[in-house]
């Protein structure tokens, strides 16, 4: 607990640091080299003897780079906008607690709409994690699919919170979504850019694409240089969470290569039928996972001991019957 406070502590003396000594400073190459510097040792010491294969070693690491990554632009980038500490503070933490107005937040549906959403997640969520548990996968296409949609349906917990959000709030405020049904994304821009995992994508968007675009008038760079980022916190997170090693180098590849897919797509300007781009989406999702997806599904019997879903032994929830089967 102690240890704890003290990275919290720690954490809270950056932001004021960032903000009241260092937003200041004139040179902009200063700014950055310094918040860099207090973020990388910061994240560096929060990551120290993380547990592995443990969800929460994952989401540690995540929130290290997703705050340093916000810094480092409120503090370098934005500095001509007029921001008060609170502000500022709210910002950098918003990753914590990704709160928005109601009226302005995308992909909110009716309370009834996602309280059926939820149900429908967590069933097959349950039913995926107990088919996998039962079976002795390899690395295959299959097993991949399946833990592709394990990832998309472990929303449901997210999703409770937002429930429970917005009624607790008259409806006036949301969490934002984790997703936004990515099975359906007709282009690969349309997937990271609109479908999965929205709140790195606000992240990354506000903090990495905007700046790097601005500063240097592409947004062909912007976007690889995004990629490129993400790729690395993938990296750190192979090798703190997975204790995978021989997976940090294909890990990069894979969002490098979708970082170059997507820069294609954008300077082609080809409008394929939905149905086409559906297929060529997917068949490209389908191919470069491995790259990504490797470690965990080799390290499946660690991972799958350490991180049971939510409620998964609440007897009162209905269980699907497993196939005789296995993927």
């Amino acid at each position: 607990m102690a240890v704890s406070l003290f990275i919290v502590i720690s954490w809270f003396v950056c932001i004021l640091t960032c903000y009241y000594v260092i937003r200041p400073i004139s040179i902009k190459l200063v700014r950055f080299i310094l918040t860099s510097f207090l973020c990388i040792l910061l994240s560096y010491i929060t990551c120290q003897n993380l547990p592995r294969f443990d969800s929460l070693g994952t989401f540690t690491v995540a929130i290290c780079w997703l705050i340093s990554i916000r810094l480092i632009s409120l503090t370098s980038f934005s500095t001509t906008t007029l921001l008060t500490f609170q502000t500022f503070l709210l910002k950098t933490l918003w990753v914590c607690f990704p709160i928005s107005p109601r009226k302005t937040a995308q992909n909110q549906w009716p309370i009834i709409f996602s309280i059926i959403l939820i149900i429908i997640k967590l069933l097959i969520n349950h039913w995926i994690y107990r088919w996998m548990t039962k079976c002795e996968m390899g690395v295959s296409y299959q097993g991949i699919f399946m833990f592709y949609l394990l990832l998309i349906t472990i929303s449901y917990v997210i999703e409770i919170e937002m429930v429970f959000v917005r009624i607790l709030t008259l409806d006036k405020y949301t969490l934002e979504s984790f997703t936004n049904f990515p099975i359906f994304s007709t282009s690969l821009r349309e997937f990271w850019g609109r479908r999965y995992n929205r709140i790195m994508h606000t992240i990354f968007k506000e903090s990495i694409f905007d700046p790097i675009r601005l500063e240097f008038s592409s947004s062909t760079i912007g976007a690889l240089t995004t990629f490129i980022i993400n790729g690395l916190l993938h990296v750190h997170i192979c090798f703190v969470s997975l204790d995978a090693e021989s997976s940090l180098f294909p890990t990069f590849m894979f969002f490098l290569l979708h970082g170059i897919a997507c820069s294609i797509e954008t300077k082609m300007k080809i409008q394929l039928p939905k149905p086409v781009g559906w297929i060529i989406t997917h068949i490209f999702l389908l191919i470069t996972s491995p790259l990504v997806v490797n470690p965990f599904i080799d390290k499946r019997p660690s991972f799958v001991m350490f991180n049971r879903p939510l409620f998964i032994n609440v007897g009162w929830i209905p269980k699907l019957p497993l196939p005789n089967f296995c993927p």
